[in-house]
């Protein structure tokens, strides 16, 4: 016995299988005969039909234009995250940076004032230094000054004695040496008693009463000495501590008492 193939078709009102010669439909009760059977897409045949060539092109340039949009925005996410995750990282690594850009800033300040002020130090300096070389060129200008004089005196003093000689036969002056220094302190020193004396500046000994005397010791200010003897500027003194004797300069000491 042969197989009985039923054949059906779509109602067009509920899209439900009925049968081929129905006049009504038996789900929706929708009357078939006086109405015009739309045209249903046949979903199967379009199912089990392969696609066109140019529909799979289709497909391949959809799916390749939204993985190269996927890629894109996973790329600038990750971008962005790791821009924020850096910025995190380097903003303490940069404020270390500004605080040591501000603290070199205030060290280069402070050698700028240092500087002015060694300017202006050095400054008054040159000023002082300029100063004394004006006092000393006055100084060395009076002293000039001070040799024309003598120099004029001693003229003046050779010409009256010319005239002295000239004017008649008078016995010539004669010309008494002052005694040497060591002979006046010698003569004082019979005369005078000790005394005691305090230097008024640091002073050089002298082994005998003159400058071109060779040096024997140096003496600070404010020691007390023992002088035995005084004349023509010098004063004889006298160590207690076993030391030659020897001379300073009158006008480097001050008396203060008698020696007991």
């Amino acid at each position: 016995m042969a197989d009985m193939k039923i054949h059906t078709r779509l109602c067009p009102h509920c899209a439900n299988s009925i049968g081929k010669d129905a006049l009504t439909c038996p789900y929706c009760k929708a009357d078939l005969v006086l109405e015009i059977e739309p045209e249903w897409p046949r979903y199967l045949e379009d199912l089990d039909r392969p696609a066109s060539r140019s529909e799979k092109e289709k497909l391949t340039v959809k799916s390749k234009a939204i993985l190269v949009l996927g890629l894109l925005v996973f790329t600038l996410g990750v971008y962005l995250v790791g821009g924020n995750v850096e910025r995190s990282d380097i903003e303490p690594e940069l404020a270390e940076n500004k605080q040591a850009i501000r603290e070199k800033d205030d060290k280069i300040k402070a050698l700028e004032s240092q500087l002015a002020g060694l300017r202006r130090d050095n400054q008054g300096t040159t000023q002082q230094i300029e100063q004394l070389k004006s006092k000393l060129a006055e100084t060395q200008k009076d002293l000039s000054n001070v040799q024309q004089r003598l120099a004029s005196a001693n003229r003046e003093v050779g010409r009256l004695s010319a005239l002295r000689s000239a004017s008649g036969p008078r016995p010539a002056a004669r010309t008494i040496d002052p005694p040497p220094a060591s002979s006046v302190t010698a003569r004082n020193s019979r005369n005078a008693e000790p005394r005691m004396y305090e230097t008024v500046r640091s002073t050089p000994v002298y082994e005998e009463p003159s400058n071109s005397s060779r040096v024997v010791a140096q003496i600070g200010r404010g020691t007390e000495i023992t002088v035995i003897s005084s004349g023509a500027g010098w004063l004889e003194i006298r160590s207690r501590h076993g030391k030659p004797p020897g001379y300073i300069r009158a006008d480097d000491a001050m008396f203060i008492s008698k020696a007991n």
